[in-house]
């Protein structure tokens, strides 16, 4: 099951489902549907049942019967349950549409040939070392001919744009790019540092 942190709960029908609950049993029931929202079921045992309702077993023993008139005896309301299904897909469906189009962005990237990453731009671009390989390489840079040029620092580049464009080029994870830039925008980021990333 997806663990969903936010419960959708329509305030009328939590309302109209419990009036009849006092305060303390109105507090069990939201904590059991937190677990249930949170996990997707309940456990089938008073003592744990007992625990996420914060009750003793003997309290719980006199509130279990209220509370399974509103979750069934199978503990899955099945309002809840259906609302936490719909909401479920959504979240599944949304976080496969963000993978794939994140995928196709990287794969759009890559097939692209930046002008940054031609050799007559590796000057501008701190690339002092780089061998450039005959045509049909163009846009590729090769390793550092040296172990010396691998930790020297990364020139700072004029922009974030251009920044963004050289850790592009370096193969750094994107997920990374926020902890690097502002070495990077300051001059303080080496070569050595961006290769372990890549």
């Amino acid at each position: 099951m997806t663990v969903l942190p936010f419960i959708s709960q329509s305030c009328g029908d939590v309302l109209s489902e419990t009036s009849h609950l006092s305060a303390e049993e109105f507090g069990v029931y939201q904590l059991l549907s937190f677990a249930f929202w949170q996990h997707g079921a309940l456990p089938d045992d008073d003592n744990r049942l007992a625990r996420i309702a914060r009750v003793t077993p003997e309290r719980w023993a006199d509130l279990r019967d209220t509370m399974m008139e509103l979750f069934g005896v199978d503990w899955t309301p099945e309002r809840l349950a259906k609302r936490r299904h719909e909401v479920e897909a959504a979240h599944i469906a949304n976080v496969r549409k963000g993978k794939k189009g994140a995928r196709k962005r990287w794969e759009k990237e890559a097939e692209q040939d930046s002008p940054t990453n031609s050799p007559a731009n590796s000057w501008a671009n701190g690339n002092y070392n780089h061998i450039h390989s005959p045509p049909g390489h163009e846009g590729k840079a090769l390793p550092y001919t040296h172990t010396r040029a691998r930790d020297e620092l990364i020139p700072a580049p004029r922009s974030e744009a251009e920044g963004l464009q050289i850790l592009q080029k370096n193969g750094v994870f994107p997920g990374d790019f926020d902890a690097l830039m502002p070495r990077l925008m300051k001059g303080e980021l080496r070569q050595s540092e961006v290769d372990e990333l890549a």
